[in-house]
């Protein structure tokens, strides 16, 4: 009878340890998720804001052309 505690001791202990492991690993999970959610925040508002950088850019470069197209024409 002793023998068959000892086994379920054991077999207690061990389901703990992998329980208390688990718990762990499922933290740094639920934190590496936290930061890559805060990354993929970053990166949508600087790719928002690279898009209108570009749209700027090119407003510029039409505005640019125009004014030499206008510049060759008048002369």
């Amino acid at each position: 009878m002793t023998e068959q505690f000892d086994e379920l001791y054991a077999t207690n202990d061990y389901l703990m340890g992998e329980l208390i492991l688990a718990r762990q690993a499922n933290e740094t999970l639920i934190e590496n998720n936290r930061r890559l959610e805060k990354l993929l925040v970053k990166a949508i508002k600087d790719l928002q804001d690279a898009g209108q950088l570009l749209d700027t850019l090119s407003e510029s470069v039409n505005n640019l052309t125009d004014l030499v197209t206008t510049n060759i024409v008048k002369r």
